[in-house]
């Protein structure tokens, strides 16, 4: 798995799956965050388009991340 980024107190997990018919990448992200008493609570997004590399998946899962901690993805949230 790809190493995760902290943004604004959420941990943004990159999940990327592979397909291996068309060599191209799908964006799968779980995002984390402390939920209290040493608990963390965390959701899984899934967002639709495939990529042509690792590289370019793992930056837009972090994009993707981003977005929905900051509220830009309608119906996508956290917390």
């Amino acid at each position: 798995m790809t190493q995760s980024v902290t943004y604004k107190g959420y941990t943004i997990q990159p999940a990327l799956r592979h397909l291996v018919d068309t060599g191209q990448w799908e964006l799968n992200v779980f995002i984390s965050w402390p939920a209290g008493d040493d608990e963390e609570d965390s959701r899984h997004f899934v967002k639709t388009g495939r990529y042509a590399t690792e590289d370019d998946a793992t930056t837009q899962c972090i994009v993707y991340g981003r977005q929905i901690v900051d509220g830009q993805v309608p119906g996508a949230s956290v917390g």
